[in-house]
């Protein structure tokens, strides 16, 4: 299979231009365009241009590829959760909130953020149970603290000064994080979300984090 050279000529010009040396330097694999013409010259083979294509996607893929080790993703310690498994979870998913949130999937990054706080609290309110369960915030007829919804949470670790009124003040865009889990109350409810609602999710996590850990 070959390409005739005006249509290659044109391809090349596209897609297939070789960057300047200023452009990525030493990213992309070098082009001859020798290399992919026929013996006399007179096309281009199609196979060995599309090797040079996916050998280039895949380098960009990489660069572009976010690593654990990466600046722009930080680990925090979850070492005050009394729950190991619930730790080993909550160190997984901080790291996954915040590729989620480089990537700007911003309903990824609430309903993740809001799942890990809503575990954080649920396991720290669990080792002081007997004062969470007689809070005056406490639900009535809830003695269990798993089946407490995240307002409920917030509002018992907020009225035990575990956590500040600060989380409670900025916890709005979390609070309805499970319902954004299903697209359907998404729509019924017309729930709106975005970057804001994202940034202000993780902002709330770092603080339930911070006053957790002192």
């Amino acid at each position: 299979m070959g390409i005739s050279i005006n249509y290659y000529t044109l391809l090349s010009k596209v897609v297939l231009k070789e960057p300047h040396p200023s452009d990525y330097p030493g990213l992309l694999p070098s082009f001859d365009p020798n290399a992919f013409a026929s013996r006399d010259g007179s096309f281009y083979r199609a196979e060995s241009l599309l090797t040079y294509v996916n050998r280039a996607i895949a380098r960009l893929e990489s660069e572009l590829e976010v690593k654990e080790d990466s600046p722009a993703i930080e680990r925090k310690d979850f070492r005050f959760l009394a729950d190991k498994k619930i730790r080993a979870i909550a160190e997984r998913d901080y790291l996954e909130i915040q590729r989620a949130h480089i990537a700007q999937c911003w309903k990824s990054v609430i309903i993740l953020a809001g799942s890990l706080i809503e575990a954080i609290l649920t396991d720290c309110l669990t080792q002081k149970k007997r004062e969470a369960q007689s809070a005056t915030a406490a639900p009535a007829g809830k003695k269990t603290l798993e089946v407490w919804d995240l307002s409920q949470l917030i509002n018992v670790a907020v009225e035990l000064k575990l956590v500040t009124s600060s989380v409670e003040k900025l916890s709005h865009s979390v609070r309805e994080y499970r319902n954004i889990v299903h697209p359907g109350n998404e729509v019924r409810k017309q729930l709106v979300f975005g970057q804001e609602e994202a940034r202000i999710a993780l902002e709330v996590l770092h603080i339930v984090h911070r006053d957790l850990s002192q």
